[in-house]
């Protein structure tokens, strides 16, 4: 059987432990939400920056010329160029189809 005061020592420990975690916890909520934003507000703005590049519509088809590959790696690099800071920061990229993941 534990001594009285070490259980009273041991229950103030825990509470600030725990007081200390709610704390650090509402501050990851918020950040983890801001980041999530801003991942979705660059996924749209590179989204935006190839259809109006290749004239696609919103399922990256054009109405008249098809992409070839020469075509494709001009916009990869494009958006890499213009980009490419932001996609690292935030973990995004280009996967070969031109969709942003």
């Amino acid at each position: 059987m534990k001594n009285p005061i070490k259980q009273v020592i041991q229950f103030f420990k825990n509470l600030y432990k725990n007081y200390k975690f709610k704390k650090l916890n509402k501050k990851l909520v918020v950040v983890a939400k801001k980041k999530v934003d801003e991942r979705l507000q660059l996924r749209f703005e590179i989204s935006k920056y190839i259809r109006s590049f290749a004239k696609l519509d919103k399922n990256n088809q054009s109405k008249y010329i098809p992409l070839d590959f020469k075509t494709k790696e001009l916009i990869k690099f494009n958006v890499n160029e213009k980009f490419g800071q932001d996609m690292s920061k935030l973990n995004v990229r280009l996967n070969k189809k031109l969709q942003v993941i």
